[in-house]
């Protein structure tokens, strides 16, 4: 039987003494199956232009996992705190993406999640978003090239 994932992503920025200025940036995902974890991942962003661009990173990094691990699955279950992400990628609302590099972010998501059956979209709260959060903000203390961590069946 084919699977029904979960995905839950989100990103952190860190910023300098004038809160302003962005010094680090960290996307983190978690891929699950009821309550086995397939895949996690962590990772730093070298470039960091706003936490809603960082958002995009998460999802796509996401995607292309479960895309990577999987041949085929039953359902995807896109969950996140960036309603902006939420709305744009999913296909049923009429928000547009805005600017070259996010389009193309919004395209590759799609594709990479057009062969799946159901694929739903929901934004939540941050304290519903908790793993992933961690999970993100854990990427400021990974290397440059970045960490992912596989779960207990991979």
């Amino acid at each position: 039987m084919d699977p029904s994932l979960l995905v839950a992503f989100d990103a952190s920025v860190l910023y300098g003494p004038d809160n302003a200025t962005p010094t680090s940036g960290a996307v983190g995902f978690v891929v699950e199956e009821g309550t086995t974890t397939h895949i996690e991942g962590s990772r730093s962003v070298d470039a960091v232009v706003s936490n809603v661009a960082l958002e995009y990173r998460a999802l796509l990094a996401a995607v292309r996992a479960v895309d990577d691990r999987f041949d085929r699955v039953a359902s995807v279950h896109i969950h996140g705190d960036a309603d902006e992400v939420i709305n744009v990628v999913d296909p049923s609302q009429p928000a547009e993406p805005t600017g070259r590099v996010v389009s193309r972010r919004v395209i590759e998501i799609r594709d990479r999640l057009s062969a799946v059956p159901d694929v739903t979209y929901r934004a939540l709260p941050r304290t519903l978003n908790e793993r992933a959060h961690r999970l993100a903000r854990s990427g400021h203390s990974h290397e440059r090239r970045g960490h992912g961590r596989r779960g207990p069946d991979g």
